[in-house]
């Protein structure tokens, strides 16, 4: 079936929600999917091989059955949501004025304590982008 014309999204919220599809995956989170994937679908052949077997051990089925569900579990994970914190602490990280910074540095004891302050006072703000906007903060005003 052939769609009548070009598709469009009925909202930017829509757009959002399928970003994640059109996002370029490394070659890591690729390699991580595939094994984590393999194994998963390892566990569930034994799961199965242990449930078809003679006289199967209930525990050894449902132990199997659950290292399967938790291994392909976190495949899907890692492919659908691995890159959003990412790209939310960029997005938080980009919203931070340099005042807030300065006031993080002020009230700080060091380079450590600076970094948590800017984590705490901005909820799902990254290590590596808070320790990029004191470094940016501290080499600029030197």
């Amino acid at each position: 079936m052939t769609w009548p014309g070009p598709l469009e999204s009925s909202s930017p919220a829509a757009d959002a929600m399928a970003e994640h599809l059109r996002r370029p995956r490394g070659g890591a989170t690729v390699a991580y999917v595939i094994a984590t994937a393999a194994g998963g679908a390892g566990a569930l052949v034994i799961a199965a091989a242990q449930l078809l077997s003679g006289s199967p051990s209930v525990m050894d089925v449902l132990l199997w059955a659950a290292i399967a569900v938790l291994l392909l579990g976190a495949a899907a994970h890692r492919w659908w949501l691995g890159g959003r914190n990412e790209e939310r602490s960029l997005r938080i990280a980009a919203a931070i004025r340099p005042e807030q910074v300065a006031a993080a540095i002020r009230g700080s004891s060091g380079e450590i304590d600076a970094v948590r302050r800017l984590r705490v006072s901005h909820p799902g703000l990254g290590l590596r982008h808070a320790y990029d906007l004191y470094q940016h903060y501290a080499r600029e005003h030197r």
